[in-house]
């Protein structure tokens, strides 16, 4: 029977499991049922799930010690998967709307997996109009990152309309294909004495800062960085790859940093509407990842880097290029680490926040950075689920003592899709932010490619769940 014994940045997440704070990522998969079939197929759909007994790790994994307090713990495989719990069936009430979705999904992502079982859930949803239904996954992060989560829910989709083959999730994506797991190692070897003086020196710039560098200390203390508790609200909003693209290249900045300033100003308004928008801008946690091309392996992979919002900043453009300049900062320093050393390096940016969350200081005291937005890759190509075509893809994220709202992107068959995971009680209109995004980019398409058209404007795809 193999076992996996996780890594430290691994074990983190584990640790940071609360009642308060969930640690497990999601997919929401929107699909539209294929033309020959009707809602029948949905129920036929659970049924094929629950009968597929193939697992390949990490969805056969389960820890060993079910206890969120262990240094370094064991995942250990297992062949006793309760099918009929892991794989749940919802109905919304015919029609079920965006909002009926948004209300469903925001209760069961507050719900925490059970450590004794295999760290994930499926959950089909029916129910909705017109001729669609969703499928929701979640996974603890301590599995999988944004990108490995992304190749096992890919692994069970198709390009082949016809594709009546294809094994589930479970059954198709693995941590490697020899069936041996792959043993992670804990801290990542650093190059000689030149190597580890200059890891140092940019730990130091991190934690202290050097010129207009953002560092841990940067953070402003905000509304959104308080304590929150385990429930949770989702809001979606989706935008077209090629009129982002066209908007960033007139800019001449990256996708990433025009995403990063449609947030940054979306929150800039959000925290103007409440009179709490701090003199010192917002700071930012983006997750890098490490993943070489072709990797097969399913884990954590990332560097985590810092960089400004802009939201001291009034003007939508000059914000927009104080973020490039930031972002660029960031990479640079990312550059200068040693080999290998990129991972470890995200450990200790993300350490601060985390022994915060451990301590119960987190949201009491000021934070290492307010927010975290990350941009996960997807699929170009149309992808099916035994015919049923995806129609859209929206990742759900985790919130944190001391930063209550995650934005996170994956972008798929020309759109890039947000996904807004928040706490509950923290920001209860959390709508106004979906809709906001679509304002942000006709904002930044006025300023550098003149007013939008009301038809292109229509490409934007604006869900608010």
């Amino acid at each position: 029977m193999g076992e996996r014994r996780l890594s430290i940045l691994d074990t983190s997440f584990l640790q940071l499991e609360s009642a308060s704070t969930p640690m497990h990522v999601g997919g929401l998969m929107m699909f539209e049922l294929p033309e020959d079939k009707d809602r029948l197929f949905v129920g036929e759909l659970v049924s094929r799930f629950r009968g597929c007994r193939v697992f390949n790790n990490p969805w056969n994994y389960r820890l060993q010690r079910p206890s969120r307090f262990q240094f370094r713990p064991v995942l250990k495989e297992t062949f006793d998967v309760d099918m009929e719990y892991h794989i749940r069936h919802h109905a919304l009430p015919y029609p079920g709307g965006e909002r009926e979705l948004g209300q469903l999904i925001s209760r069961v992502h507050s719900q925490r997996l059970d450590f004794r079982k295999p760290l994930w859930e499926v959950h089909v949803i029916e129910g909705l109009e017109p001729r669609r239904f969703a499928v929701y996954v979640k996974i603890h992060h301590a599995l999988a990152d944004g990108i490995s989560a992304t190749k096992l829910l890919m692994a069970g989709l198709s390009v082949d309309p016809s594709d009546d083959m294809q094994l589930p999730f479970w059954a198709a994506g693995s941590i490697n294909r020899s069936g041996k797991p792959r043993q992670v190692k804990a801290v990542p070897k650093l190059p000689g004495v030149r190597g580890s003086m200059r890891f140092a020196r940019e730990v130091t710039r991190s934690w202290l800062g050097r010129g207009d560098a953002v560092s841990m200390r940067s953070a402003p203390m905000t509304i959104l960085n308080d304590r929150i508790d385990g429930q949770r609200r989702f809001a979606t909003h989706s935008e077209s790859m090629e009129r982002l693209k066209r908007i960033a290249s007139a800019a001449n900045c990256s996708l990433n940093d025009l995403v990063l300033a449609m947030c940054g100003t979306v929150l800039r308004e959000y925290l103007l509407d409440h009179d709490a928008l701090p003199e010192k801008s917002l700071t930012v946690n983006i997750p890098v990842s490490l993943h070489k091309p072709g990797a097969k392996a399913i884990k954590n992979d990332i560097a985590l880097i810092l960089a400004t919002l802009g939201t001291n900043i009034a003007d939508d453009r000059i914000r927009l290029e104080k973020i490039s300049e930031s972002t660029s900062m960031a990479k640079e320093q990312l550059r200068n680490l040693p080999e290998g050393s990129q991972g470890l390096f995200g450990n200790l940016v993300l350490a601060p926040q985390a022994l915060s969350v451990l301590s119960v200081l987190a949201g009491r005291v000021k934070p290492a950075f307010n927010v975290i937005v990350s941009n996960v890759p997807g699929p170009k190509e149309t992808q099916y689920l035994y015919g049923a075509r995806l129609v859209n893809l929206y990742p759900v994220s985790i919130p944190l003592h001391g930063s209550a709202i995650n934005f996170t992107c994956f972008s798929y068959d020309g759109y890039l899709n947000f996904g807004l995971t928040a706490c509950r009680d923290s920001l209860p209109h959390m709508q106004q932010m979906a809709v906001a995004l679509g304002s942000a980019v006709d904002r930044y398409q006025s300023i550098y490619l003149g007013a939008a058209s009301s038809a292109e404007s229509a490409t934007a795809l604006d869900h608010r769940v």
